[in-house]
């Protein structure tokens, strides 16, 4: 019995190690595969605005906007899925929430206004319901967690 309960014990203290390390590499695979995305839908609405002379109008990536024809002069957001600057993707239901437009910033405290943007859903625990990116006209991606940027490398 006492030899049970020293194994329950070790394995106890293992998990209590193991986990909050664990959870911390997902959440960072998360995070990484949302600056990819985000880096990805900016471009596609950088591309928009070449051809277009205007981005796309400020919304929320959506599976519906997978569906469609390309609409000569529309500036919905669904133009980017619909008109091949962006491929189709499952939009819903991830870790992330996806917008692009003129000007938006996905409500990320302390993020400036940008072109893309992804903001970790409101379902993530504390710290990481904070984290989010921002990819500004220019290119260049910002990450923030907390109201605070981040450096990307």
């Amino acid at each position: 019995m006492v030899e049970l309960i020293v194994v329950v014990l070790i394995v106890g203290l293992l998990s209590a190690v193991m986990i909050p390390g664990y959870n911390k590499s997902v959440e960072s695979s998360k995070a990484d595969d949302a600056a990819a995305v985000v880096l990805m839908v900016g471009q596609a609405n950088r591309m928009f605005r070449i051809d277009n002379n205007n981005y796309v109008d400020n919304g929320t990536l959506d599976d519906s906007m997978n569906t469609g024809n390309c609409t000569a002069g529309a500036r919905n957001i669904s133009q980017l899925m619909r008109c091949n600057y962006l491929g189709g993707r499952k939009w819903t239901g991830l870790p992330y929430v996806y917008q692009a437009g003129t000007s938006i910033s996905c409500g990320i405290s302390g993020a400036p206004s940008g072109i893309a943007c992804a903001k970790r859903d409101s379902a993530a625990r504390s710290p990481y319901d904070t984290w989010g990116y921002v990819m500004l006209s220019n290119g260049v991606l910002k990450g923030y967690r907390s109201g605070v940027e981040i450096p990307l490398n």
